[in-house]
């Protein structure tokens, strides 16, 4: 038998938050209000691709390469 993990096409503002180096809610939001961070519109709420998110993570050089001492 075979197993798999999850992978979410879109994640909410509390999972991107969370996939952000456990960054807040408000941060998030914080982040795309200034166009930093794309969100879409999916039945009223705001959600973001992984794409997206991988993307803004490799924007910022703090954090860019945060796996490699690990």
């Amino acid at each position: 038998m075979s197993s798999f993990t999850f992978q979410p096409g879109a994640f909410s503002r509390e999972m991107a938050a969370a996939y952000l180096a456990g960054a807040s809610v408000r941060k998030v939001d914080e982040w795309e209000k200034k166009g930093l961070l794309v969100g879409l519109a999916l039945d009223g709420r705001r959600v973001y691709t992984r794409e997206e998110l991988d993307r803004f993570i490799a924007s910022r050089p703090e954090w860019a390469n945060r796996n490699d001492d690990a």
